[in-house]
């Protein structure tokens, strides 16, 4: 049998944030951080987000659209991945979120019992300001006995909390082909926080990862990945080949 081939890669983008008085608004500050990459095999992917902001007039190498952000400002951020190899490859991204102890604020000023909440909404770019809710890109499946789960995350914050949201592509990814994007764009929650200290930072973390799609198992028999990928089936492939890399993810 041949060896299988893995390759993970991992993007961090760090959000900084500060609280004002009472926790009622939330001020935002944005920056890109490095690139890290390990490849094993022939599989390659490239992720990327073309429409984050970049621009910085101040020069406080903070790009200037991030800054200052107030409940429920918008900022394009949209995640996607190309097969830069020469196999076909099935992708998935991991996102975790920085978690808090909110007291989230409705529009009409109803403000809920405070619970451990993640801080942004990931949405797409047709999406409105007042819809406050996540929107994910239909192309990519949730993989939900997976993710929606609160985990340590270093780095995350302070308090090292996070909530994952993880996603497979519905097809798998010829060489030179490219996802659509997860999402669009963050929006900020309207919050009242105790736990947010001044100038806290709080990291959105984004993994790109992909396996070579030939000679995958499930079951003992060889999976088809070469039509639309179901949930089990991508399930399958995230659980049994990323787990035992764990130490790379």
């Amino acid at each position: 049998m041949r060896k299988f081939r893995l390759m993970t890669m991992c993007i961090v983008l760090i959000l900084c944030a500060t609280m004002a008085i009472g926790g009622i608004y939330a001020y935002l500050t944005a920056r890109d951080a490095s690139v890290n990459k390990v490849t094993i095999g022939d599989v390659h992917i490239s992720a990327w987000e073309p429409n984050w902001p970049t621009e910085d007039k101040d020069g406080d190498g903070i790009p200037d659209e991030s800054e200052l952000l107030v409940p429920y400002d918008e900022v394009s951020k949209d995640p996607r991945i190309r097969n830069t190899g020469t196999n076909d490859c099935i992708v998935f991204f991991r996102i975790t979120s920085p978690v808090e102890e909110l007291t989230v604020i409705d529009d009409d000023g109803t403000r809920h019992a405070a619970a451990d909440v993640d801080l942004f909404y990931f949405k797409q770019a047709e999406d409105s300001a007042d819809e406050h809710a996540n929107h994910w890109d239909e192309n990519w499946v949730e993989l939900t006995e997976l993710d929606g789960k609160f985990v340590t995350c270093n780095g995350a914050n302070e308090e090292n909390k996070g909530y994952t949201y993880i996603f497979g592509y519905h097809v798998r990814l010829a060489a030179g082909e490219t996802t659509s994007n997860l999402f669009d764009k963050i929006q900020n929650k309207k919050y009242g926080s105790r736990t947010i200290s001044a100038n806290e930072a709080e990291t959105i973390r984004i993994e790109a990862c992909a396996i070579q799609a030939d000679e995958i198992y499930q079951n003992g028999k060889t999976m088809d990945t070469s039509g639309e990928l179901t949930e089990d089936q991508l399930t399958c492939i995230y659980r049994v080949f990323f787990n035992q890399n764990a130490d790379q993810l």
